[in-house]
Order: structure tokens, then sequence, then C-alpha cells
């Protein structure tokens, strides 16, 4: 698909929804038909990759092709398929996809150094006191953000402060992760320091001060200098975040909103605020948080993809980082 043709093509009448994936650094993208088969290929239709497999519910492949990970519907994360196939994250029966309404959504950079999983935030204890593979328990140590050593499959920090049904990534470059939930909390960290959080702006309030002597309820516990006035139409509460341009800019978008954040790396503050338009209606409108799998974006060429919440098709924007506009290019009905 090219911006300039307009072209689009049917690649099968029976896909798994959960989901298409553009693949780090390269002119190509990750599916599975019903029948089970995985098949990564380039927008010019040349098959990379195909094999047989089972039902995912989410799965990210690196840049080489070789790095595979995926999802099952009970939150259990896997690497490989066939002979090597193995167990990456199995320690709770709950939370589960149908129990949660939100898939366990996984992100890799570029390079293949990182991994991050997000799903339920619930949990504050430590990694040295949870094992990733204790399937015994009743419910999940890692349901929340989580940072994963891409090589050893090894958990190497857990990234806490969500709360509820959260979504999170991690840039290209595999320096930052962004997070952001049902409850409005936005947070980023440096995987070079893991163990200190920031926190984003909200839209309206600005960044909350953890530190802030004030009693509770106190205007300033909050510190509202960077923000810049909020369209009507936003939500705090966000349903995914996805990078647009490298690793420099990313998008947040609220639930129930037509109208997407735009972040820089690195800051707490919204640059700019893009309205998405109102129709056709756009997948973020909707009731389960499992609508995160049908929006994506393509950072190299600063693409974004959204699928129509109820009649098929998707709506195409580009991105443009010198003018910093998202302008919405095709739609497909």
């Amino acid at each position: 698909m090219g911006s300039a043709r307009k072209q689009w093509d049917t690649l099968s009448g029976d896909a798994n929804l959960y989901r298409a994936y553009f693949i780090p650094g390269q002119n190509a993208f990750l599916w599975q038909d019903t029948d089970n088969i995985v098949t990564a290929q380039t927008v010019d239709g040349k098959v990379l990759k195909r094999f047989q497999h089972f039902p995912t519910y989410g799965h990210v492949i690196g840049g080489d092709l070789e790095t595979y990970l995926f999802a099952d519907e009970h939150w259990n994360v896997f690497s490989g398929y066939g002979d090597t196939k193995r167990t990456v994250l199995s320690d709770g029966i709950s939370p589960s996809f149908l129990g949660s309404g939100k898939l366990f959504n996984l992100a890799i950079d570029r390079n293949n150094t990182f991994f991050v999983t997000a799903g339920v935030d619930n949990d504050r204890s430590a990694i040295a006191d949870h094992s990733p593979l204790n399937s015994g328990q009743r419910f999940s140590k890692y349901g929340g953000v989580t940072l994963w050593n891409a090589v050893t499959k090894q958990p190497a920090a857990k990234l806490r402060g969500n709360s509820s049904k959260t979504h999170a990534t991690i840039s290209p470059d595999g320096q930052w992760v962004i997070s952001g939930d049902e409850n409005g909390i936005g947070l980023f960290w440096n995987t070079d320091r893991p163990e200190i959080r920031h926190r984003l702006a909200g839209y309206h309030s600005g960044i909350y001060l953890d530190d802030a002597p004030f009693a509770t309820g106190d205007p300033r516990n909050w510190d509202e200098s960077e923000l810049i006035d909020a369209p009507a139409g936003l939500n705090n509460f966000t349903i995914a975040g996805a990078f647009i341009h490298n690793s420099e800019y990313y998008l947040r978008f609220g639930n129930n909103s037509h109208v997407a954040a735009l972040y820089e790396a690195g800051s707490p503050w919204p640059v700019k605020y893009f309205d998405l338009g109102e129709s056709p209606k756009l997948v973020t409108y909707g009731s389960q948080y499992d609508r995160n799998t049908a929006i994506a974006t393509s950072p190299e060429a600063g693409i974004l993809a959204m699928g129509h919440q109820s009649t098929g098709g998707i709506s195409v924007y580009q991105f443009d980082p010198d003018k910093l506009t998202l302008e919405r290019i095709w739609v497909v009905e």
C-alpha cells in the first residue's frame, strides 16, 4: 500500500484479527489466518517467512525475523514456534483475555534488545519476589507493564504505577517505554534507568507532583506550567500509544475520543493535539480495550492506520515531523 497509489489488496477473507503488525525496520508486516498460518510479507507481496502455528492473541516479530513472541488468550507469553517454542510467561490463571476485556499487548524494539508486555496493572511486587513461570497461582504478578530482555527472555524491570487496563509500547531505538491506562494515568521510563518513573501531563490538570507537601486536593500539587490549550473531545483514559516518527514522537489515543495527543519522547508535556475526524467513526469508540489491536503505526514512514468502529475499513494518516501535522490521506470503506 502506498499513499500515492492508494491501492489495496485483500490477502485473506479469514484472517485472525489479533493481529496485523508492522515489522520494525522492515517494509513488511506480520499476520495470521484462521488456519493458524503466520505470514511475514512485504507490502509488495513477497513472503519473507511463513509457518504453521496456533491461534495468537497478539504477536510481534523482530526485524531479524527470528525473534518471535506471542500471547495466548490467558495472557501467557511464548517465544519461537514449532520446535523452538518455549514459555516466557505463565504465572497465573487470571487475569485472562475474556475476564479482563483486554489483550496482553506486546511491543519490541528495532534492535531486538527489549520487549514490553502490559495488561492490567494490579501488583506492586518486585521481580525478585516472583518467577514468571508459576502457573499454580491464581493472579499473575506480571500483569502490569514489564520490560524484558529480548535475548534471554527474562524480565528486566517491572514498570509500575498504572491502574487497571493498561497499554504500553517501546520506542524503536529501545530507549523509552510509554504507558497509559483507563484511569487516565500516563507514564514513561528510560530503559537505562527503569527504576525512575516519570509522569505524563494530564491534558487539563498537568503533572501530579509526587513530592508536593500540600494536602490532597490542593491545586499546588499539580504542575500546569507547560500545558497547551486542550480541544473538546479529549479523553485522558488511554486505549493505546504508538510511536509515529522514529523514536522521537508518539501518539496517545483516548478511549471514546477522536482526538490524539502528540508527545515528544522524554518530555511529559503534550506538544499538539490532532482531530482524527468524527466520521467515519473510529475504532477508539466502543466498550472493549482489545480495540487497540486496530491501531498501528509505521514510525519509519510516519503512517498511522486505524480501523473504523463498526463499518469495516480503515483510515490512514500521514505525519509530517517538520510541520507537526497529521493528515488523513485515505479512507477505505
